[in-house]
């Protein structure tokens, strides 16, 4: 057996001219729309809620740590949504959010076409799948998809931070083959020039055992760390630019690719590829 070749390739480009930027606004009267999207982990829900509910105006998941990140660092955001949850905290935060307890992403995407029309965000955090119980990730692509309807309709560019789910307190198989499925997904669509970044929330946010409050749903410590892997994705300067995005399949066929970060702010692209039979061009 001829064991698999991989190689992670680092490519800077020097002249590279970048030509739509991402602006970011400082002043408050001009802030970014940023929408939680999401299931119970987005909106604060917990399982002891059973049996001695909490009112929702003290739930808020991250949010609540994700909006101090953010306005401590000087950073105008307006969290929006459909949904309210965690108005009663202190200190105060914006509690506008589009989490919704126990549902699949397949209910979500069903609803996603409405909430892009209904709050027009510029900035999408979108970690779902948690419910489903399988290794699919249609429904997620399906939620890609309308978001990709809705600026195709209103001319709105959204940029979506597209999140590999956290794993259970316990490790969960399924979770880790959700989470391989969803980074081709969005390594696909990257190099189809959609307007997406993969999130490793999975690993990147370093959840333990501690960080739960049950088998599912982080307690503050958690949340706080999920917070802080959104904010520092947020307030890293962006460029969007497609032709960036494509450039690994001048190197090698698309379906060699197992993964790509780019890093438009300094020029680089990342990717993670096999090599084919054929070699790779340069």
């Amino acid at each position: 057996m001829i064991k698999q070749k991989y190689l992670k390739l680092l490519i800077s480009f020097f002249t590279l001219s970048l030509i739509t930027t991402y602006i970011y606004a400082e002043e408050a009267s001009n802030p970014i729309k940023i929408m939680p999207l999401g299931d119970s982990i987005t909106s604060g829900y917990i399982l002891a809620d059973l049996d001695n509910p909490r009112p929702f105006s003290v739930r808020t998941g991250y949010r609540n740590h994700l909006w101090y990140i953010l306005n401590n660092a000087g950073f105008s955001a307006d969290f929006v949504g459909s949904q309210v949850a965690g108005q009663e905290i202190v200190p105060p935060f914006d509690p506008d959010h589009e989490g919704h307890r126990g549902w699949h992403s397949n209910d979500i995407a069903e609803k996603t076409y409405e909430y892009m029309t209904y709050s027009a965000p510029d900035i999408v955090l979108l970690h779902v799948g948690t419910n489903d119980y399988s290794t699919s990730v249609n429904g997620v692509a399906s939620i890609l998809n309308q978001i990709d309807l809705y600026e195709q309709a209103s001319g709105h560019s959204i940029r979506v931070l597209v999140a590999q789910i956290i794993d259970n307190a316990s490790p969960n198989g399924i979770i880790r083959g959700f989470n391989e499925n969803i980074q081709s997904l969005v390594t696909s669509r990257i190099l189809d020039g959609d307007n997406i970044t993969l999130v490793d929330m999975y690993r990147g946010a370093g959840l333990q055992g501690s960080d739960y409050t049950d088998m599912i749903h982080p307690n503050d410590s958690g949340y706080y760390k999920i917070a802080s892997v959104w904010a520092n994705i947020i307030m890293t300067p962006y460029t969007h630019n497609p032709e960036l995005s494509r450039f690994p399949t001048t190197i090698v066929p698309k379906g060699y690719i197992q993964s790509v970060n780019i890093n438009s702010a300094g020029d680089t692209i990342e990717f993670i590829t096999s090599v084919p039979a054929s070699g790779m061009t340069f």
